[in-house]
């Protein structure tokens, strides 16, 4: 099996998910249950996409920011 697939973006678990955000992976998994966080579902299984969560930090601090500046 090639490993180098072109497109695709592999999964990643709540723990490399929490390091790349630097939260606790079980912080990860509630976000995701509560629907906080961009996420898969695998069965039981949760799992990230790290470009997802880039664009989700992204949006949350820019959306954030026009609050806090708007009068």
């Amino acid at each position: 099996m090639q490993s180098n697939i072109i497109g695709f973006e592999p999964l990643i678990s709540a723990e490399d998910a929490g390091v790349l955000l630097g939260i606790h992976p079980v912080t990860m998994l509630r976000w995701a249950r509560e629907g906080r966080v961009p996420h898969r579902r695998l069965g039981r299984k949760v799992k990230f996409r790290a470009s997802e969560l880039n664009t989700w930090c992204a949006t949350l601090y820019t959306d954030r920011a026009v609050r806090v500046a708007q009068p």
